[in-house]
């Protein structure tokens, strides 16, 4: 299996991480022209094909990618990395752990936040105790004691066990968002999911839902003065409809899911960045009643499906033969070693002899109304695990009706498809399955499961690289043995295309954070 990042004592300000298919810049399209120096001002519109849905654009609540993209340019983390992996300062300048269960962080003593009010310790304090109290990637913090300002500009966080992901977290561009204690604090419920208030180069002013969001350039921003007066996301649910758009000059930018509509805008001469299979078409699990309580069920259902065949003709080969994490991830196992990962049909049809049920029937919900490009994975699993006898009902549900069944419970079926967002080390991938308060967790009480809850504990207190791989490995194929989650593919998070002649300075990043729309600028 791949060797992984590791983020711990023995990388305290540099971690490299390698980015599997992932390279700066454009692939496709007619090449940028000699542009010229920088200028300010402009409007750039930006075709996306899914806006941000439960809990809208709040950075402590949102955990959908439509969200996370948004607010990446919004709000800052304490640190960050380059699309090599190197870890970089962000609002924290120095960070250093002097033991294992203590890191200190340096802040910047010159940012203020969109709203006027000054950044300091304060707020990181405020961020971090919002979220570990329930807020999106509160598991993330499971082993975190306390956090404390040990100065104005100073940040002191203690913990009851070694952590080895924390660097990984802070300095993944969507996963800590620092927050302003006052504005944020004070702000209702409806501002926090409509506007943004954050230290990041562009704020969001207005969200006409349904049509777009409009950020604004923020004058307060800590950096180098952005060139762009504003950005413009349109909200395209229809790519094709989206695609149309960039045809005819409608959007200089734009994000598509399906791949091949991509390539398609690419043929007009739009530039079509490089992109790495970082998210996961994952498909969450009922263990709790129906057919797939039976671990022989899961796994007949496993070695049903034939991923590389999903891959070629459901994709067009627009994704990648994956399981958890992401076959784009440094983390990534080898899907050759996993337990009932290779497709075998007889062996599937004697499990589910086995488990007295020799054509159960199964349930999968799935988003009908966005990520229309990965609908022909379920619709060729359907097909695939009908010929181990496991008749597959598909049940197109809006994404607004799927959302609450992983925080209320309501409409859970048997198996329910979220894509995943790409996280900041290998064990966050399961941590929201496994741990408790985790948004997909529903393995409470399983004994399935006990083992995999142990090893993901394990990995996350690892005291040394070495450790923390092998337990990683371990909890891969724990997982696929015990089939606690369904990975048809992977595929990336967002296929980009530019007008390269018209917007001048960008190109795509590894993590989708948009992070170059700082310094990009179009022609006047």
């Amino acid at each position: 299996m791949n060797r992984r990042h590791w983020a711990g004592a023995a990388a305290l300000a540099v971690a490299t991480l390698a980015i599997a298919g992932c390279t700066s810049g454009g692939t496709t399209g007619s090449g940028e022209q000699d542009a010229g120096e920088p200028v300010s001002g402009g409007t750039l519109t930006w075709g996306v094909p899914a806006e941000p849905s439960a809990g809208g654009i709040d950075p402590m609540v949102a955990s959908a990618i439509a969200a996370e993209v948004i607010d990446s340019i919004a709000y800052d983390t304490l640190l960050t990395r380059d699309d090599d992996g190197t870890v970089e300062p962000a609002l924290a300048t120095e960070w250093d752990q002097p033991d294992e269960l203590t890191w200190v962080f340096q802040l910047r003593d010159d940012v203020t936040f969109s709203d006027g009010s000054p950044f300091d310790a304060g707020d990181v304090v405020y961020s971090f105790e919002t979220r570990a109290d329930g807020g999106s990637n509160a598991t993330y913090l499971s082993s975190m004691e306390s956090v404390e300002a040990t100065g104005d500009h100073e940040v002191t966080f203690h913990f009851s066990q070694p952590d080895g992901t924390f660097l990984d977290a802070v300095s993944a561009r969507q996963t800590f968002f620092i927050v302003s204690e006052e504005g944020y604090g004070t702000a209702t419920e409806e501002e926090r999911q409509t506007t943004t208030a954050g230290t990041g180069a562009y704020q969001v002013t207005e969200w006409n839902q349904g049509v777009s969001i409009t950020m604004e350039k923020n004058e307060d921003y800590w950096g180098e003065e952005p060139y762009l007066d504003k950005i413009v996301f349109e909200l395209y649910p229809d790519e094709n409809t989206l695609l149309a758009a960039v045809q005819q000059g409608s959007v200089q930018a734009a994000s598509f899911i399906d791949g091949s509509l991509a390539q398609q805008a690419a043929s007009t001469g739009f530039t079509l960045g490089d992109a790495a299979f970082r998210q996961n078409l994952a498909i969450y699990i009922n263990p709790e009643e129906g057919p797939l309580a039976d671990v022989n069920v899961r796994r007949a259902f496993s070695l049903a499906l034939d991923r590389q065949a999903l891959v070629d003709t459901a994709m067009l080969g627009n994704a990648g033969v994956s399981f958890v994490p992401p076959a784009g991830d440094p983390g990534a196992p080898e899907t050759a070693d996993l337990p009932y990962y290779t497709r075998d049909l007889d062996e599937a049809k004697r499990l589910l002899e086995e488990a007295g049920e020799p054509n159960p029937e199964i349930t999968l919900s799935y988003m009908g109304d966005v990520a229309a490009a990965h609908h022909p994975v379920y619709e060729m699993m359907q097909q695939q695990l009908a010929e181990a006898g496991i008749t597959l009902t598909l049940k197109a549900t809006p994404l607004a009706e799927i959302s609450p069944i992983f925080t209320t419970g309501e409409s859970w079926t048997d198996l329910v498809a979220i894509p995943g967002s790409p996280r900041a080390s290998a064990v966050f991938y399961l941590e929201p399955v496994l741990l408790e308060g985790g948004v997909y967790n529903h393995w409470d009480g399983n004994p399935d499961a006990e083992k995999a809850r142990e090893l993901l504990q394990q990995a996350k207190a690892a005291t040394s690289p070495e450790e923390y791989n092998d337990l990683v490995d371990q909890l891969a194929t724990e997982t696929a043995e015990q089939v606690l989650e369904v990975v048809p593919a992977a595929v990336p998070v967002y296929f980009e295309v530019w007008d390269s002649n018209k917007l001048h300075g960008y190109e795509n990043d590894a993590f989708y954070s948009r992070s170059a729309l700082d310094r990009a600028w179009l022609s006047q």
